[in-house]
């Protein structure tokens, strides 16, 4: 597959149109102090490195799937609840984007899943920087505020390759992956009985239909975004 730059108003025409346990230290199991003595302990408590990193602009690296350092290889990203929308952009161009597990942000529970998951951390809240136990480069503060921003800005940060056939690869309800071949009309149909509602207008021009295979979401005109995708690739060859 050949790798494509990515251009933002071409990629966010696609997405806009087809995308919608860590052990603590006993200091932090402690009872919440006064204001007062809070904010002398939160100088006390950050992270050294953290703090550092708090005034770099660029990612430093290695990130929590490099090979090297144990991880798979494949880029993995956990988005906080402020960073949702950037989760489902990521999905669009076929990026392993996780969510939360709950929906209580809860800082420790979320930095306990990025490490059990080996995934980074996206976040637009420096907070997260002040915690002991945050390991190294397991963190990335998001600097842009639209998604299709911060989508080019993670993408050029960790260097990732977008290929022709990862896009529109992932569901973007669930972050699960599609089934190997098209649903016809009649399976669409009954893959999406109970739960999901296809227009008839849908199902009267005949288009092929794709099924999640982890909630089962069913997705149509997948093709034809992929054809957008394709004749804009050639425009930039």
């Amino acid at each position: 597959s050949q790798t494509i730059p990515l251009d933002d108003e071409s990629l966010s025409e696609i997405i806009g149109k087809y995308g919608s346990k860590i052990l603590l230290e006993e200091s932090d199991k402690r009872p919440r102090p006064s204001r007062m003595r809070a904010k002398k302990q939160t100088k006390s408590r950050l992270n050294p490195k953290a703090k550092s990193a708090e005034c770099v602009n660029d990612w430093q690296g290695p990130v929590p799937w490099d090979i090297s350092k144990g991880g798979d290889g494949r880029p993995k990203f956990l988005c906080d609840t402020t960073l949702e929308g950037l989760a489902k952009y990521l999905r669009c161009v076929g990026i392993d984007a996780a969510v939360p597990h709950s929906k209580k942000h809860v800082n420790r529970k979320l930095i306990g899943q990025a490490l059990w998951d080996k995934r980074l951390l996206l976040t637009r809240d420096a907070k997260l920087l002040r915690y002991k136990y945050l390991i190294e480069n397991q963190i990335y503060i998001v600097k842009n505020l639209g998604k299709d921003k911060q989508l080019n800005e993670v993408i050029k940060t960790f260097h990732l390759k977008i290929l022709e056939d990862q896009i529109l690869s992932r569901c973007t309800k669930c972050n699960g992956t599609f089934i190997q071949r098209p649903l016809t009309t009649e399976e669409a149909i009954k893959a999406a009985e109970g739960f999901q509602k296809i227009p008839d207008c849908v199902l009267n021009k005949n288009l092929e239909f794709w099924l999640c295979m982890h909630c089962r979401q069913v997705y149509w005109k997948l093709d034809s975004a992929k054809q957008k995708f394709r004749k804009f690739c050639d425009l930039i060859k």
